[in-house]
């Protein structure tokens, strides 16, 4: 008789990113991803080699949807659509926005060895977005420009964003309009494109 698995990949991974965007990276050890599903720890290493396997497969699942979310709207050369678009991102999915947006990977991880699989993973999001990002930019642009206008798209959204995540309290309104009060800007700050 073929014995069925009681506990999935998906269950763990859902369990990494609920335990680091409640409490940081050191909350998601082993034994506490295992005890969120209700698990015992060998479940979990029937699935995952190790911790930094089932973070990274946590961490491709969360960036792969932030990369579907902020793509179209950079490859359409939409800066400030793709700022709200963070935001928007954010405000709908708090829990993977503490998660990937208030970590870093390679933090995340601890310098662990990284399975192919899930370092193929966020490279190919990682070339989609700065695929789509060459495109926002239209051509080559000074570098100032180019690293100006990643900060009005990724990084000041972030920072706005940040202290409600960290409160994980919900995102006001008021971030909206401060986002596109900067892209309203772009021209007295030096438009790319």
């Amino acid at each position: 008789m073929v014995r069925i698995a009681q506990f999935s990949a998906d269950a763990f991974i859902g369990a990494a990113i609920a335990l680091v965007a409640e409490d940081g990276p050191t909350a998601a050890s082993i034994p506490a991803i295992a005890r969120r599903v209700g698990a015992p720890t060998g479940s979990l290493y029937h699935r995952f080699p190790s911790k930094a396997a089932v973070l990274a497969a946590a961490w491709a699942e969360v960036h792969g949807d932030f990369t579907r979310a902020m793509v179209p709207p950079l490859a359409e050369g939409r800066a400030g659509a793709a700022a709200l678009t963070l935001v928007q991102w954010a405000r709908a999915k708090p829990r993977l926005a503490r998660f990937l947006l208030l970590n870093d990977f390679a933090l995340l991880v601890d310098g662990a060895p990284v399975p192919d699989e899930w370092r193929a993973a966020i490279a190919r999001q990682e070339e989609a977005l700065d695929t789509a990002f060459r495109a926002l930019l239209g051509g080559e642009v000074p570098a100032a420009a180019a690293a100006r206008l990643r900060f009005l798209v990724f990084d000041a959204p972030i920072a706005a964003l940040r202290p409600h995540l960290l409160a994980q309290g919900p995102v006001p309104e008021f971030v909206d309009d401060l986002v596109a009060g900067l892209h309203d800007a772009r021209p007295q700050l030096g438009q790319v494109a």
